[in-house]
């Protein structure tokens, strides 16, 4: 099982870096392999037409959806910034599509200064599946205080929402295992479908 973990801060070192350090760190005991890809370095254009006609601005971009194709479960991670999800998170999202992600497993998280964090999840759960057709959990995360529930090795010092954590990685497990041989059946045949009705 893989499992790619996004981290969507444009800042470099963020607290979702460190989120995505502490998933990787639980997520251990349910995946062979975990990749974590950190927008903030990755750096890719803002979607143009380019990106349909394979120009060279697009040769990272082309890397990345090849690891994203070879992952069964992805966590897609959000500070939340003027209650809505990073530019560079929409970003990536705007250009994946069903060959990477349909109808494979994804948990959203938010992390949040203070005790806020619900409006990038309620965003990302209106938009974020919309092409791509990726399958967003009931369930989500949201660190609230970050700054006094992660430490900087990565590890969690709220009881209770490290238990929460350890069961939803757990659930997205689950949920990949069950979706595999529905992604292999429907993903091809959903591509004359996939904007939607």
């Amino acid at each position: 099982m893989k499992l790619t973990i996004i981290s969507g801060s444009q800042r470099p070192k963020s607290q979702s870096l460190n989120v995505a350090h502490y998933l990787k760190k639980v997520g251990n005991a349910n995946y062979e392999h975990i990749n974590i890809m950190d927008l903030c370095e990755l750096n890719l254009p803002f979607w143009n037409e380019g990106v349909w006609n394979g120009t060279d601005e697009w040769q990272p971009w082309r890397q990345v959806a090849e690891q994203l194709v070879n992952s069964d479960a992805f966590i897609f991670i959000t500070p939340e910034w003027h209650g809505m999800a990073t530019p560079i998170l929409k970003n990536f999202l705007l250009l994946t599509t069903a060959n990477e992600l349909a109808h494979k497993p994804a948990l959203l998280v938010s992390v949040s200064a203070s005790v806020n964090g619900v409006y990038p999840i309620s965003e990302l759960r209106m938009t974020a599946s919309k092409n791509n057709h990726v399958c967003l959990l009931p369930d989500h995360l949201i660190f609230r205080n970050i700054g006094s529930i992660l430490s900087d090795d990565h590890n969690c010092m709220d009881e209770a929402i490290h238990h929460r954590t350890t069961y939803t990685m757990e659930l997205l497990a689950s949920y990949a295992h069950a979706l595999k041989p529905i992604h292999k059946a429907m993903a091809e045949k959903g591509q004359p479908f996939v904007y939607g009705m």
